[in-house]
């Protein structure tokens, strides 16, 4: 029971990082009435403009490279401790890059008194998606301690 519920908890992983890596991905705004910096010029805001953004991407990146990674060392050796502490290492990453992106779009928000756009919105989802995703790595992690305790008795 305990593998074919961390390969599902897996799958459920990477399709809420995918998700939440194509939502940032696609995150651009071009400003006309509402602006992000006052300027004369039209602007393109893109994700790439602000480096917790970017933080975000890299931890993203890591936690998909670690989700098949991890999945492909299930199917052929099975858990191991490498599931027990890999997991707990990346649902900090995870949830530090989404702790990181809230705050800075809650305040960057606010301090341009910008009514939501679509901008925003992306990047609250994609967060939450990350959001989402650490919560599934925490049950693949204790699948794998509860996995890991069957096989030692």
């Amino acid at each position: 029971m305990g593998k074919s519920v961390i390969l599902v908890v897996r799958l459920v992983v990477l399709i809420c990082l995918v998700g939440s890596l194509i939502l940032l991905l696609t995150s651009s705004q071009y400003s006309d009435t509402q602006r992000l910096f006052y300027s004369d010029d039209e602007l393109q805001t893109k994700f790439t403009d602000f480096r917790v953004y970017v933080y975000m991407l890299v931890c993203i990146g890591v936690g998909i490279g670690y989700n098949l990674f991890q999945t492909i060392l299930s199917l052929s050796i099975g858990v191991s401790l490498l599931d027990l502490f890999g997991d707990m290492i990346i649902a900090n990453i995870l949830v530090s890059g989404a702790a990181a992106t809230f705050g800075f779009t809650l305040e960057l928000s606010r301090s341009t008194e910008l009514e939501p756009t679509s901008f925003f919105n992306k990047i609250f989802i994609s967060a939450g998606l990350s959001l989402l995703a650490t919560l599934f790595t925490l049950t693949s992690l204790i699948s794998s301690h509860v996995a890991l305790k069957d096989i030692s008795h």
